[in-house]
C-alpha cells in the first residue's frame, strides 16, 4: 500500500471523540514533549486526545532516532497500550497543541459500554497501514525511488499541510536517511527536466507522472 492512498479515519476518530467530553485540556507548546508511559509502568497509562495542533512522531535515541510521521488533531494517541506489549514511541509538538487524556483503564470501559472496539480497530489498522507503508518506502533500494515515493505523498496530502509546512529537503531528511546533496542533486534533475515545481524549496506541484527508474 502506498502511504498517499491511507486516509486519515476521521469518522472514527470523532465518534470515539464524542463519547469524552474535553475535561482538563492542556497547551503543549512547540517543543514539548508528550509523556507516554512505558508498557511495564502501570501507575499512570494514559490515552491522549490531540484535540488541536500537530506532532511528530519518532522511536528510537540520538543518532537511532526514526521519525514515523506527522499526526495532526483530532487524534487519538497511546492506543498501542492496549496492547500486551507495545513499542513506544515519543511525540514532540512542532505546532500548538490543545491536549486532553483519560487513563488507559477508563479509556477501555467507555469503549466497551459504547461498542467502539470497530472504530478503535479502524484506527489502529490505519496506524499499522501507515507505519508499513513507511518501511516499505525506506527499504527502497535506490534513493530515486524513496524520493519519488515521498514527492507522490507530499503532492496529494491535504490533512497536514506538508507542502506550507515543510521545505522538499527538510521533509525527507526528517523522513528518510538520505543525504541533502543526493536529495538535491534529484530534486534539480526533476526540475529540469519539467517533472516538478518548486518555490523557495517548496514543492507546488508534480507537472506529470514521475517515472518509476531513474
Amino acid at each position: 500500500m502506498e502511504l498517499h492512498k491511507i486516509n486519515k479515519p476521521l469518522d472514527a476518530i470523532n465518534t470515539i471523540l464524542s463519547y469524552f467530553p474535553v475535561s482538563q485540556p492542556s497547551l503543549l507548546e512547540p517543543g514539548q514533549t508528550l509523556p507516554i508511559k512505558s508498557k511495564n509502568d502501570r501507575s499512570c497509562r494514559k490515552i491522549y486526545f490531540l484535540l488541536e495542533g500537530a506532532l511528530i512522531s519518532s522511536v528510537g535515541e540520538e543518532e537511532k532516532k526514526q521519525n514515523l510521521g506527522i499526526i495532526m488533531g483530532p487524534s487519538i494517541i497511546g492506543l498501542t497500550q492496549l496492547a500486551p506489549t507495545s513499542a513506544i514511541a515519543q511525540h514532540k509538538a512542532i505546532a500548538p497543541c490543545m491536549i486532553d487524556s483519560i487513563s488507559v483503564e477508563d479509556f477501555i470501559k467507555v469503549v466497551e459500554e459504547n461498542q467502539l472496539w470497530p472504530d478503535v480497530i479502524n484506527i489502529m489498522v490505519t496506524i499499522i497501514n501507515s507505519l508499513a507503508a513507511r518501511t516499505a518506502t525506506s527499504g527502497l533500494q535506490s534513493a530515486y525511488e524513496i524520493i519519488r515515493s515521498y514527492l507522490i505523498y507530499m503532492d496529494s496530502e491535504n490533512a497536514c499541510a506538508i507542502k506550507e509546512r515543510y521545505t522538499v529537503v527538510k521533509y525527507m531528511q526528517t523522513f528518510s536517511r538520505l543525504s541533502r546533496s543526493i536529495i538535491l542533486k534529484i530534486l534539480s534533475e526533476l526540475k529540469a527536466g519539467g517533472f516538478i515545481e518548486m518555490h523557495k524549496g517548496r514543492l507546488i506541484r508534480i507537472n506529470r507522472n514521475l517515472p518509476d527508474r531513474f
